[in-house]
């Protein structure tokens, strides 16, 4: 079978999304060598992350064969011509846009939602970004002959929010990367990566969204509550107003010398911080993945989070969880896991044994059945 992607933010290397995209379809080409992985962008891209997809023998980015306006084609019925020519039976749109009009034979259409934080933080968002990505969302779900979820969270928002079916509806959860589990005892690596981006001997890692949902107030003063003052905090993210502010009240909590920001990290380095960080930490008020919280896991890393989007949903027993804006029981649970060693190494296990469930080729099985029940082949 020949299966094609919207691939506009699988190519843009700049695009937060990109490697989730990338995750999918890769997964996909590596269990099913058999089948064809049609990638449908207006531009292709050379960048490490894209080269490495297409690294893989059957998978393949397509650009226009023949369209004047470029992105007519990928929204509109020009697309279906390069279906018809490349035998496409499932289009998948990884972004929520799904192209209209009909070709000479029937595509199927399958859309992944992973993300309305627009619908529950809308003062976040700009009324005309509500607007599009209101309307594009529900016309995708609408038009899809299956939705697929990236956790039940997602599923119920969908449910609620644009009146879909919950049986047209596939929850497939994110996988980790399978060189997460080959990587884990790589000490040559674990040092050049400590060497690369200045890591501190010993530190908390916080990735979460520099603005208000990413919920950086609350783990800075948690942070600055706990009892061991010798470790320091890694947060990764650009700078902007937000982080400005926030840098100014970790001046006033007197932790700003412990605060060590990297502006950005290769996604092939994550495993390695991770697994150097004594403790992670998701913060986020809205994450409908928890991307986070897996890798983490199966890089043996102890895992706090908030309990708030599907952190619980997919963290499970293996974590640990605080009130979202609860500053006293997320140091509390930071301090547990510090100075805890036996605490510290039965989260660990807790975490490996669960996080193994999310591999590459499970998540892959799962979307192809997805693919099958829309071509009503179960």
């Amino acid at each position: 079978m020949t299966v094609g992607f919207d691939g506009i933010r699988t190519v843009d290397a700049d695009s937060p999304l990109s490697y989730y995209d990338r995750l999918v379809i890769a997964s996909l080409g590596m269990e099913f060598p058999r089948d064809t992985f049609m990638v449908y962008s207006p531009d292709s891209t050379d960048d490490r992350g894209m080269s490495w997809l297409l690294s893989i023998a059957n998978v393949h980015n397509k650009t226009p064969y023949k369209a004047l306006i470029k992105w007519t084609w990928r929204n509109r019925s020009g697309i279906f011509t390069d279906f018809h020519r490349h035998g496409v039976k499932v289009f998948h749109g990884m972004d929520a846009i799904l192209p209209t009009g009909k070709g000479k034979e029937p595509v199927k259409m399958v859309n992944t939602v992973r993300d309305l934080t627009f619908k529950r933080f809308m003062d976040d968002y700009s009324w005309l970004e509500r607007i599009n990505r209101n309307s594009r969302i529900k016309k995708a779900c609408r038009r899809a002959d299956r939705v697929i979820a990236t956790s039940e969270f997602i599923k119920k928002q969908i449910v609620d929010r644009y009146n879909i079916s919950p049986d047209k509806i596939d929850v497939i959860y994110t996988a980790f990367r399978d060189e997460y589990v080959e990587r884990r005892n790589d000490e040559v690596m674990l040092t050049n990566v400590r060497a690369k981006y200045h890591m501190p001997s010993r530190f908390v890692l916080g990735i979460t969204d520099f603005n208000s949902l990413g919920n950086l107030e609350t783990l800075l003063r948690a942070f600055a509550k706990l009892e061991d003052k010798k470790i320091d905090l890694v947060l990764i993210g650009s700078k902007n107003d937000y982080y400005r502010s926030m840098k100014k009240l970790a001046t006033s909590l007197n932790i700003d010398d412990r605060i060590v920001r990297v502006s950005s990290v290769n996604k092939h380095n994550f495993n390695a911080l991770y697994m150097l960080a004594q403790a992670f930490v998701d913060p986020s008020l809205n994450d409908g993945i928890g991307q986070t919280i897996i890798e983490s896991m199966i890089s043996g890393t102890p895992v706090v989070a908030s309990d708030s989007g599907c952190h619980r949903e997919v963290g499970a027993d293996a974590a640990l969880y605080f009130k979202p804006n609860d500053v006293d029981e997320l140091a509390a649970h930071l301090n547990a896991v510090l100075t805890d060693e036996n605490k510290r190494q039965a989260m660990i296990q807790a975490g490996l044994d669960h996080a193994a469930q999310f591999s590459q080729q499970a998540m892959a099985q799962k979307t192809m059945h997805t693919y099958n029940k829309a071509r009503g082949r179960e």
